[in-house]
């Protein structure tokens, strides 16, 4: 057992001399946020990447139909929590969170804004 904690150790350390400082390791982040987050912290409001809006497409076929309204999301931001949370933004103000647990197969809208444009 004491052998297997210091390899997880070693492990730990290498990861953090040869990760750059920044990096964020979550799906749909970008490893060169201009602030990074918090541990446990929602990452800065970005352009969606390809990532982001195969989740955005996921949630308006298969959860809630009726979130197409929105159109496509302008901007989203990720909190890794036990799975990630995503908070898409819209042109006219519109925001929706959605929480994703991929290896659960879980996808579920936990809050809709309605824009004011």
């Amino acid at each position: 057992m004491a052998k297997k904690a210091s390899i997880f150790c070693l492990i730990l350390m290498l990861a953090s001399v040869v990760l750059p400082q920044g990096l964020v390791l979550a799906r749909g982040t970008v490893a060169d946020d201009p602030k990074p987050p918090i541990a446990g912290g929602w990452t800065s409001s970005r352009p969606p990447t390809a990532d982001d809006m195969e989740v955005w497409k996921e949630v308006v076929t298969s959860v809630n139909k009726d979130l197409s309204s929105f159109g496509q999301p302008t901007e989203v931001s990720s909190q890794v929590v036990a799975g990630i949370k995503y908070k898409f933004g819209f042109p006219n103000g519109g925001e929706v969170t959605v929480y994703s647990v991929p290896w659960l197969k879980k996808l579920e809208v936990t809050q809709v804004k309605d824009g004011t444009s």
